[in-house]
């Protein structure tokens, strides 16, 4: 059965959130992360000492266990929770062999939460900013759908513009059905932009990749690597106002792309941004063609670890009527999607 998530906007308590993200990480095979944050239920079902630390209510979509997953591995990687680092994964350490080992690492999750509150406070104010990397294959997927004319290549809520340069990260065979088209232009928004030449923007990339997950870690050295070469212009700017912003190029298929990011946005916010699309389409020519490509939650129909959608709508191309297409389902990091082909009556991201 598919994971039971509660809507965006319920309030949820910590334990609740917390006890919801420790089964998802664990569906998602990373044991290490669930026991991160067993650590941190066990002990506001029992001693509580962090409880006066974090506060117990909150919207599920904010999503506090991503939060206090990046808070931890951020100290572990700054080498300030030397305990917890020698048995992240994704700095050279080893899984805790045994069930002793594994209570000794976890006090020393909790410990670390309590011996670092104003990072956690810190961590807990920002809005998570994953841009997992691997969903760059997801983008060139439905790239390779576009036909052979320059693309504009749009993100909202980009974070540090990563997946923006998705022509050069590494791809899917099964996902692409033809060659990339070339991009002539990389444009993202975010309302805190994150710089990936700098020290302090790269492990924050970094700590919001989960602890265990080494691959991910791997494709984000990658892309940083990657992103030192490509430039990108990365605005300042709320999503919906962007998107109003948004023109149109003659000669270009203008792209707009999201991946993971709708979950954190109010319902004002999402029914802007449709709108902003939907008035943008309404411009279209044969010469001036739009896409909107999402990589997003959609939990109805959809099988246990695979409830994310990518779907493209497309306007002023030949036979494209905006009607939504699902080309491919999966995990939400991306790796492992398989393609699929539904047309869809009405936009979901409408509907969530």
């Amino acid at each position: 059965m598919p994971l039971e998530r509660p809507a965006d906007d319920v309030g949820i308590t910590l334990i609740e959130a917390l006890e919801w993200q420790r089964a998802y990480c664990g569906s998602a095979g990373s044991p290490m992360a669930a026991a991160l944050l067993s650590a941190l239920i066990d002990d506001l079902s029992g001693p509580r000492v962090v409880a006066d630390l974090i506060a117990d209510q909150w919207r599920f979509g904010d999503l506090p266990g991503l939060r206090l997953m990046s808070a931890v591995h951020r100290l572990a990687l700054e080498r300030r929770a030397p305990l917890v680092a020698l048995h992240c994964p994704t700095l050279g350490g080893s899984i805790p062999s045994g069930d002793e080992a594994l209570r000794v690492w976890q006090a020393a999750v909790v410990q670390c939460v309590l011996d670092h509150p104003d990072e956690v406070q810190r961590g807990l104010s920002h809005v998570p900013q994953t841009n997992e990397t691997g969903r760059a294959r997801l983008l060139r997927g439905a790239m390779s759908r576009l036909g052979p004319q320059p693309v504009r290549l749009v993100e909202l809520c980009a974070s540090a513009g990563l997946n923006l340069r998705a022509d050069h990260l590494p791809g899917d065979a099964a996902l692409e059905v033809g060659p990339l088209p070339p991009v002539i232009e990389r444009i993202g928004c975010d309302l805190a932009p994150i710089d990936p030449a700098t020290p302090e923007g790269r492990t924050l990339l970094s700590s919001y990749v989960w602890i265990d997950d080494v691959e991910r870690f791997a494709r984000l050295s990658h892309a940083l690597d990657v992103a030192a070469d490509i430039p990108v212009n990365l605005v300042q700017a709320d999503a919906a106002d962007f998107a109003e912003s948004l023109t149109l190029t003659p000669g270009a298929t203008t792209v707009i792309w999201h991946s993971a990011m709708w979950v954190y946005l109010d319902a004002t916010t999402r029914s802007r941004i449709l709108a902003a699309i939907d008035a943008l389409a309404s411009k279209t020519t044969p010469v001036a063609p739009l896409a909107h490509v999402s990589w997003e939650w959609r939990p109805t129909g959809t099988a246990d670890g695979e409830p994310f959608a990518l779907i493209m709508r497309r306007w002023g191309a030949p036979e494209a009527d905006g009607r939504p297409r699902v080309i491919a389902r999966g995990h939400s990091h991306g790796p492992g999607a398989h393609p699929v082909d539904e047309l869809l009556d009405r936009e979901p991201l409408a509907d969530v």
